[in-house]
């Protein structure tokens, strides 16, 4: 945390949701003829476990963001990630005849959306290319680091 700070947590992010990306579209490729379902199940474990670390990435970086309105944040990302999956049903499931070429697509959006990692960027926090613009002072960043401690123990 005290090493690689927000800029870590950002590329673990991307990292996470481009994994899933590759995985997602990997198991949208695999039908009877490109390895059956020992295959199949081999990528969507992969994929799965991608999943999961995005997920935890996600929350590793919310209690950060707005410290002292960390339960709004926290109600935002967690029905940002309902809305995203109700609109990717929608998007690719409800109306293509085709369940592979639904999960290319739906591969596709999960890869744009680790895209905008590189556009995430908070001036007492940094970016993935680096720290925090405003230089912080001591006291603060420890009020900072108190303030997420009080929140995750409510």
């Amino acid at each position: 945390n005290k090493r690689w700070q927000m800029t870590g947590r950002l590329w673990a992010h991307f990292f996470s949701l481009l994994g899933q990306a590759i995985f997602l579209f990997l198991f949208g490729c695999i039908d009877k003829n490109t390895g059956g379902w020992p295959l199949a199940l081999a990528m969507l474990i992969v994929f799965s476990i991608f999943v999961n670390m995005a997920e935890g990435t996600s929350y590793g970086i919310v209690p950060y963001m707005i410290p002292e309105e960390l339960a709004v944040v926290s109600a935002v990302v967690g029905a940002g990630g309902t809305l995203g999956a109700v609109i990717a049903t929608w998007s690719f499931y409800k109306n293509i005849a085709s369940t592979l070429t639904s999960l290319k697509l739906h591969a596709a959006y999960v890869a744009f959306w680790a895209l905008t990692c590189f556009l995430m960027r908070w001036d007492h926090l940094g970016s993935m290319f680096g720290g925090p613009k405003v230089p912080v002072d001591e006291t603060s960043a420890v009020q900072s680091e108190k303030n997420i401690e009080d929140g995750a123990s409510m």
